[in-house]
């Protein structure tokens, strides 16, 4: 009986990851989301140089733009994510110093029950007053994490095409520079010898 119990007990849950786990996953998605968004954004200006040639080269570019951009929403939401749970780290050590130093009260109140038959009143409301703060401070903490900041929604279709124009734009700027600047050659050859021509006749003499 004793093994079949044992047998059928639930498998023991796993540790909650922590926070500093949690942050640590977070920096590798936002390495990640950064990689693509720099692809995202090469790849925008391969298919953009070949939009004169290649009919569906400016919707594989649109395509590109618009993959850059939802990275670029995802990486701000984990970076959003990521800073609350920097805060709450920071918060939770507030609140284990802070719950040392209300264990340490109610220490020393005891200590003053063992001592004395009754409490002084004004110790008693510094308690209260100690303990109501710290509620609050708690409830305004929950109340901050319970929000976490999101990224504005996918731009329009009139922003990418922007985007795109103005990519176009520094495409043709940067073939003029490279390939308008050349000045023509100049020739190494002799010039052609020009034709000889006859010599002016001499003036007839005079007659005496």
């Amino acid at each position: 009986m004793g093994g079949k119990q044992s047998a059928e007990e639930a498998p023991p849950k796993a540790a909650a990851p922590t926070l500093q786990d949690t942050t640590a996953r977070l920096d590798t998605q936002i390495a990640n989301l950064e990689t693509k968004i720099e692809k995202s954004g090469n790849d925008a200006k391969k298919w953009m140089a070949q939009a004169s040639t290649n009919p569906s080269a400016k919707a594989r570019a649109m395509q590109c733009l618009k993959m850059k951009k939802q990275c670029e929403q995802q990486r701000d939401q984990l970076m959003s994510t990521q800073f609350n749970l920097e805060n709450m780290a920071f918060q939770q050590e507030q609140a284990e110093v802070t719950a040392t130093a209300v264990s340490a009260m109610a220490a020393g109140r005891d200590q003053m029950k063992a001592q004395q038959q009754t409490l002084n009143v004004e110790g008693v409301e510094k308690i209260t007053d100690d303990l109501q703060d710290l509620q609050a401070e708690m409830q305004d903490i929950q109340t901050a994490l319970a929000g976490s900041a999101l990224a504005a929604a996918a731009g329009d279709d009139a922003e990418l095409e922007a985007e795109f124009a103005k990519m176009q734009e520094e495409a043709e700027l940067e073939k003029v520079m490279s390939g308008g600047s050349a000045l023509p050659a100049l020739s190494t050859a002799a010039p052609a010898a020009l034709p000889a021509t006859a010599a002016p006749a001499a003036p007839a003499p005079m007659a005496a």
